[in-house]
């Protein structure tokens, strides 16, 4: 018999845990995310993505034994929540590739870059009812008008491709609730402009990408939750920060401040994004004037009410424990108004041009 997958291990010592009638908590922390790094993936324009784990196993395999690329009535959707940063789009674009792959497909061009079918969409907050359904155009025979031409959520629907849609919680529900008939299983969406009902075709799925806590964000439609049964919370994948060759103690000290992130302690921590970006910065410009850059932005956000004060001054405590202490300016030179102040966050310089 096949060895039992990592997951399968632990819903097995759950099954047998709660037929005893001892629901411990030494049983449930075996259901814990890992920190398991695979391998990486090359993606076919070029990007490199480092998928995560969720029970020992690649969180792309995972999802595609979700999506039914045969028959999508039997597929159940996908819902990738998270801060910013964290590698959700990343992740979607991986379990695209995959699911492509294991059609054995080839990849194509589409609108001159490599395909691998795969739609991104962003609704926004002034998406309607026919963001889904409908796209304006100019008509190439007359400058002066507009063309009527299918949306690509229905172009997925016609192909079989998967589509994912980003940061959905900033969508209004007129917009959502439009392909209600798309995603109870019937997997059908009406065009009124031409009276045809579309069905979708094998290969074609759904995913989902929010931060449940973005300012000025609201709740998925309550009858989404069903239809995105499959919820998975998507940390920064540290593990790959260090095979990229970041700064071993500045990623430990990320992760030991998005801890109390998730803990509630603090309400952001730079992640897998901004601190890639800093890694890169540095490389190019040199750290201090990358460090630099990189206040500058937690200033702007502090200024603008978007960082509390507290989540910006634990940012500056993990860069002090990354190593980055030598670039602070000295005390006298801290204070505004001060003839010789350096403009400075928490004693680390800001990039101000003079």
């Amino acid at each position: 018999m096949a060895t039992a997958t990592a997951i399968d291990q632990a819903l097995a010592t759950v099954d047998e845990v709660a037929a005893e009638g001892d629901l411990t908590a030494e049983a449930r922390a075996l259901l814990t995310l890992d920190a398991t790094t695979h391998e990486a993936i090359l993606l076919p324009d070029g990007r490199t993505i480092y998928p995560p784990s969720l029970f020992g196993e690649p969180l792309q395999e995972v999802a595609c034994r979700l999506l039914d690329a045969q028959d999508p009535t039997r597929s159940r959707y996908l819902k990738l929540i998270g801060p910013p940063g964290t590698g959700k789009s990343q992740i979607a674009r991986a379990i695209a590739y995959t699911s492509w792959r294991q059609q054995k497909k080839k990849v194509i061009k589409r609108h001159g870059s490599p395909f691998y079918g795969l739609i991104e969409l962003q609704p926004g907050p002034s998406a309607d009812e026919y963001f889904f359904r409908y796209d304006f155009i100019p008509d190439p025979e007359d400058a002066t008008r507009v063309k009527l031409v299918e949306a690509a959520f229905v172009e997925a629907m016609r192909n079989g491709w998967l589509v994912v849609i980003d940061e959905v919680s900033i969508a209004r529900d007129v917009a959502l609730l439009s392909l209600n008939g798309t995603l109870d299983g019937r997997l059908i969406l009406y065009l009124a402009a031409t009276g045809e009902t579309v069905t979708a075709q094998p290969g074609f799925g759904v995913i989902l990408t929010y931060n449940p806590g973005l300012v000025g964000a609201t709740d998925i439609p309550d009858a989404w939750h069903s239809r995105f049964p499959a919820t998975v919370e998507v940390s920064s994948n540290w593990g790959a920060l260090r095979e990229l060759g970041v700064n071993g103690a500045l990623v430990d000290a990320a992760e030991k401040y998005d801890s109390k992130r998730k803990s509630g302690e603090l309400a952001w921590t730079p992640q897998f994004r901004e601190i890639e970006s800093l890694h890169v910065m540095s490389d190019r410009v040199g750290e201090r004037v990358a460090l630099s850059m990189f206040i500058s932005g937690l200033h702007e956000q502090l200024e603008t009410g978007k960082l509390l004060a507290a989540d910006a001054a634990a940012a500056c405590r993990m860069l002090d424990e990354g190593g980055f202490q030598r670039f602070k300016v000295s005390a006298g030179k801290r204070k505004a108004g001060a003839s010789n102040a350096i403009p400075n966050l928490e004693g680390y310089p800001r990039a101000v041009t003079r």
